[in-house]
């Protein structure tokens, strides 16, 4: 359905079915946003565990489990965005989304 038929269906005008679009996409990035920090949360805490035991192998001379704390630091950086370019499209999040739809718009595609 066009935003042009949900206007008409709705009575409101075609810009107001827009920023009501607009504004629940916003919405719905910054709930993912805050569960993915949740979710973020967790993941490091599981990390912080799985390091504390390789460091310990590694202590007992099982330098092996060198690789497993190097595996960990990759996962906590990508976790953390350390390894982020800043390009747009690097984070794949609703945001890009809501912000090619607006640049999308400005050119008046």
């Amino acid at each position: 359905m066009s935003i042009r038929a949900i206007a008409g269906k709705l009575g409101v005008s075609k810009s107001q079915v827009q920023r009501d679009i607009e504004k629940e996409l916003q919405a719905a990035a910054a709930d993912r946003k805050k569960i993915a920090g949740h979710i973020i949360d967790l993941e490091l805490v599981k990390l912080d565990a799985l390091e504390e035991n390789a460091w310990e192998h590694i202590a007992a001379g099982e330098l092996s489990a060198i690789d497993r704390v190097l595996r960990s630091m990759e996962r906590r950086a990508k976790l953390l965005g350390l390894d982020k370019t800043g390009e747009v499209g690097d984070t794949g999040s609703l945001g890009d989304l809501v912000a090619a739809i607006r640049e999308a718009r400005q050119r008046g595609d």
